[in-house]
């Protein structure tokens, strides 16, 4: 039986992330915003904006205190929760950015976009560490190993791609 359904956004939901604590829900898009509900009383407690474009992937740190967007705007957004503060823009991508992911460690963000990369970045600086390359078709999902050790990548080039996150090299593809 629903509980409640949330309304809010005026495109479709593209992305959801629950929080750590299972108190909040995050969701993304096609409007370009992120909003935060609260998932035992349904309301919207914040609205996110600054992409120009569908928000298609959400990521949440494991402490529950930051959220990081990819866009088909082509950028990535690192955002505050407790002040609904956009922290920091990644920029690199020629394409949309598809998939964000997060190291269980928070050290790293992971992107993977339609133009056939894989990006590895600071996730306190924002700067970006390395850029994979192997993918013919654009890249679908990113995530990283419970681990942290490894970024294993889908994507439109019907492969999954393994990928050693230290070196960038590739050690294995999936077809």
């Amino acid at each position: 039986k629903e509980e409640r359904a949330l309304s809010g956004h005026t495109g479709g939901v593209t992305s959801l992330v629950i929080t750590p604590d299972s108190t909040r829900i995050i969701s993304g898009s096609d409007d370009n915003t992120i909003k935060m509900w609260n998932l035992e009383t349904g309301k919207e407690e914040r609205a996110l904006s600054g992409h120009t474009d569908c928000v298609l992937s959400l990521a949440i740190t494991p402490d529950g205190t930051r959220i990081v967007s990819g866009s088909f705007d082509n950028t990535i957004r690192v955002w505050n929760l407790e002040t609904g503060k956009e922290e920091r823009a990644l920029s690199g991508h020629s394409g949309r950015v598809m998939s964000v992911a997060i190291t269980p460690d928070s050290s790293r963000i992971v992107s993977g976009s339609f133009d056939n990369t894989i990006r590895v970045w600071n996730f306190e600086t924002g700067k970006e560490e390395r850029t994979l390359f192997g993918h013919t078709g654009w890249v679908n999902l990113v995530v990283i190993t419970p681990d942290g050790t490894r970024i294993v990548s889908g994507n439109h080039d019907c492969t999954i791609q393994v990928w050693n996150l230290e070196t960038g090299q590739e050690e294995r593809a999936l077809s």
